[in-house]
């Protein structure tokens, strides 16, 4: 079961802008790579989300997706969004925080406005899918500092004092150690030659695209399979349009059997009654129009008959009346005319289906 918190972070993952109908919008917006040579850290593209309280209108994207994802009706849908924003409401008044999953958390601030905080933690972008911050040596960190010491040698001095009785040597000595070290404030030459540090930033730039394709190529390619590289495999917004090709039907020829003459007998036969299949009363036929009456929402266009039928097929299945449009030598699968296109697009979308008008 697919709740209204998890279906939010999925669809930021997709679009740029999931309004939660009578609460508000959490709007994306993509932020570039950033160095922070100070730090020592690169930390590579994420989303920046933000929460605005005016986009309070149902666009049908959330309401969509939950009766996509949790196999309901629109209607369930819309009523257990609507009651998830009314236990909303009421943690917010009762002072508590109402946590979104890697999104954020909503909180009411001390003047009772709704204030949102990002997750940091989790990053919606799926361009950085797999990438983290990158640790680098910073200028600081590398600084060389030289410590020079000098020798002083204390040269002490000895003084003669002579008398009328006796020559008598007096000795004036001051105790030192000899060769003693006296340390200095530490002399930085004035030009100090440092050492290059380019070949660093390089090394770093080139990781974020080598950890990128590491990823992408064995995941979203056909390399493994088929041991055949392309220029389009490094294109992460190249996509590879899927041919099907449908076998030729091949008649089958009835093998002729050998059948035994007898001699013939009279028999007498029964009446025998025709009986005509009737019609299924499940399925009718399908209506082919040649003229438009008004501008027809278009859901899919064909080059046969055969398979608009089977979309036309599939889309009652579902619940939505469809009918082939056929006009100037193409065929055309048409869901109404264009007075129902806001009732029908939420549903066409939440079952991947993207509709267009036919004027």
């Amino acid at each position: 079961m697919h709740t209204v918190e998890g279906l939010i972070g999925d669809l930021l993952l997709q679009h740029n802008c999931v309004i939660v109908p009578g609460f508000g919008g959490f709007v994306a917006q993509r932020v570039s790579a950033q160095i922070d040579m100070e730090k020592g850290i690169m930390l590579p593209p994420s989303k920046s989300i933000l929460f605005n309280r005016q986009l309070i209108n149902n666009d049908g994207l959330l309401i969509a997706s939950y009766a996509s994802r949790n196999k309901v009706t629109y209607p369930i849908a819309e009523s257990t969004v609507e009651g998830t924003v009314t236990t909303w409401h009421d943690a917010l008044k009762a002072g508590q925080r109402v946590s979104v999953d890697r999104v954020g958390i909503i909180f009411l601030d001390q003047e009772r406005n709704i204030c949102f905080e990002q997750d940091r933690y989790f990053n919606l972008l799926l361009e950085s899918f797999g990438l983290g911050p990158v640790h680098f040596v910073s200028e600081s960190d590398i600084q060389a500092k030289e410590t020079i010491t000098k020798v002083q040698e204390v040269i002490q001095q000895v003084d003669f004092v002579t008398t009328n009785d006796a020559p008598e040597l007096v000795v004036l000595a001051e105790t030192t150690a000899p060769n003693e070290h006296l340390e200095e404030p530490p002399i930085i030459p004035m030009h100090e030659k440092r050492p290059n540090k380019a070949w660093k930033y390089v090394a770093a730039a080139a990781l974020v695209p080598l950890a990128f394709y590491s990823f992408w190529i064995p995941m979203k390619t056909d390399v493994l399979a088929s041991g055949v590289i392309s220029w389009n495999d490094f294109n992460p917004f190249y996509k590879k349009e899927v041919v099907v090709k449908k076998a030729p039907l091949v008649p089958v020829k009835k093998a002729a059997v050998p059948v035994e003459v007898l001699p013939e007998t009279p028999i007498e036969q029964a009446p025998v009654e025709s009986v005509q299949p009737e019609p299924s009363a499940t399925e009718k036929p399908i209506v082919v129009q040649e003229k438009l009456s008004s501008p027809q929402i278009i859901v899919g266009s064909f080059s046969t008959v055969q398979n608009a039928n089977t979309m036309v097929k599939e889309l009652k299945a579902k619940g939505v009346s469809a009918s082939i449009l056929q006009r100037d030598g193409k065929i055309r699968v048409s869901v109404g005319d264009s007075s129902q296109i806001e009732s029908l697009e939420p549903k066409l979308i939440a079952l991947g289906i993207a509709p267009w008008i036919l004027k």
